[in-house]
């Protein structure tokens, strides 16, 4: 017998849309059928859209910047990505240079993440590492993680990686099986813009981090990645004239993008004036302009960009406000795993812009596929049973008092949506269920096998399927 049926709802699997029931037993999906099957528990989704659970591929879940720390840790962290439909994450390990930080990195990490509601995964990342990089490769590889985050910027606190490391490790990527992600900025004019103020505000962060800045470095990316051919994937695209100059070179196909729905619908208005309203929508990258977000929202009804991830990495209002004299002092990110999904529906698939496949592609399939997430991302027998259950006519109003983050405002606040996610299925258990919360849920680390995004019987060989 099985443990769970899900009936009478409408599957969308990123391909194809179709009525389907779908069984579980032992936390994998059992059969994907039209026929009535016998199971100790049956849920009618009569009326509601059936997803592949979402995978975020960029959150910052604890993320300890000294006297701060994100306001989410993965416990609340992990109940939002549940509201959110989201069933997997990806967060970051601390940034490494000796290789002798490797271990205990990931040891604390695990050890912070053991709390988590859903499963999660991490990313490498390094700083200026002082390792071979193949050797890197190798050790990131037997921790069961197959990406490695590089930053092309910040080079004055030390996270910066060079080009030449940089370019040798997208060249032994292709062949090792890993995904070199990068955030991408033009250091030296990072550095020249923040030395020509004297004291920074936050309403200075669109000079501070200009898209000039992404625009280069993304470029750049796209030339090392045509020379290599190796597995490049850039996060948080944030610029459409970013996009707009990649596009005038070609994308090169062993290249992915990254979007995040606050540069689909949030703009650089944002930071006039110095008041407490600029001061909580400080990230990097920062907003962009409407010029910008416009050609974002075409690009990204073209199809575009291959992931959403959301960068969740929330602070609290007063974290925020008593540094809007101090810009050095800020703690940057903005929140929004539980409302990404919905978010998008609205702007984009309720507006008939792409069709509802094309976004279940962007936040589960293609992040399974990019990431090797080989038994995730799917709604097929012997897959994990990772479901996401949606109501597309829910109409709601975010507020903060409607969210499950530790954070105490969202920079969406008042955004009407349509569409909202009523249960999550995490290996055949509810971890929210008819809009509750259940709390015994527990998600596990996910080991990643080497992944070739263009040798298919060499990802079949590592597991792939």
């Amino acid at each position: 017998m099985n443990d769970l049926a899900i009936v009478n709802g409408k599957i969308f699997d990123g391909f194809n849309s179709y009525k389907a029931n779908i069984y579980v037993k032992d936390g994998k999906i059992s059969a994907v059928s039209s026929r009535v099957l016998d199971a100790a528990e049956i849920y009618d989704a009569d009326g509601f859209y059936i997803f592949p659970g979402l995978i975020d591929p960029h959150v910052h879940f604890a993320l300890n910047l000294g006297k701060y720390r994100s306001a989410d840790d993965f416990e609340s962290g992990s109940r939002g990505a549940a509201f959110g439909g989201v069933t997997t994450f990806v967060d970051f390990l601390d940034p490494i240079t000796e290789d002798s930080e490797i271990d205990e990195n990931f040891s604390r990490r695990s050890e912070l993440a053991s709390s988590s509601h859903v499963d999660y995964s991490f990313h490498m990342t390094i700083a200026h590492p002082n390792i071979a990089p193949e050797k890197l490769i190798r050790r990131t590889l037997a921790l069961g993680l197959n990406s490695i985050k590089c930053f092309t910027t910040y080079s004055l606190s030390d996270r910066m990686t060079g080009d030449g490391y940089i370019f040798e490790l997208l060249k032994s990527s292709k062949d090792l099986g890993v995904v070199i992600t990068f955030h991408a900025e033009n250091d030296p004019i990072v550095i020249h813009r923040n030395s020509v103020i004297e004291k920074h505000l936050p309403k200075d962060l669109p000079f501070l981090h200009p898209y000039e800045s992404e625009a280069e470095a993304v470029s750049r990316i796209g030339t090392f990645a045509r020379l290599t051919n190796g597995q490049a994937y850039i996060v948080h695209n944030s610029s459409g004239r970013s996009i707009q100059l990649l596009k005038e070179y070609g994308i090169p196909p062993n290249l992915r993008l990254e979007t995040c729905p606050q540069y689909m619908t949030l703009d650089d208005s944002k930071y006039e004036g110095n008041s407490d309203e600029v001061a909580i929508h400080t990230l990097v990258p920062p907003l962009r302009s409407e010029f910008d977000l416009q050609l974002m929202r075409k690009y990204f009804t073209d199809g575009i960009f291959s992931t959403v991830g959301t960068d969740h990495c929330p602070f609290t209002k007063k974290e925020k406000i008593e540094n809007m004299n101090d810009y050095d002092s800020m703690p940057n990110g903005i929140g929004g795993i539980e409302t990404s999904f919905s978010i998008l529906y609205t702007f984009f698939v309720n507006k008939g812009l792409i069709p509802l496949n094309s976004l279940v592609r962007m936040q589960s399939v293609n992040v399974a596929n990019i990431f090797g997430l080989t038994h995730k991302g799917r709604v097929v027998p012997g897959a994990d049973a990772d479901i996401a259950i949606f109501d597309p006519t829910k109409e709601w109003e975010v507020s903060i008092d409607s969210l499950h983050t530790n954070s105490d405002y969202t920079p969406y606040e008042g955004m009407k949506l349509k569409g909202k996610f009523v249960s999550t299925v995490v290996r055949g258990d509810f971890v929210v269920k008819n809009g509750k919360f259940i709390d015994k849920s527990k998600g596990k680390f996910i080991e990643r096998k080497p992944v070739f995004w263009n040798d298919i019987k060499k990802y079949n060989d590592y597991g792939g399927e």
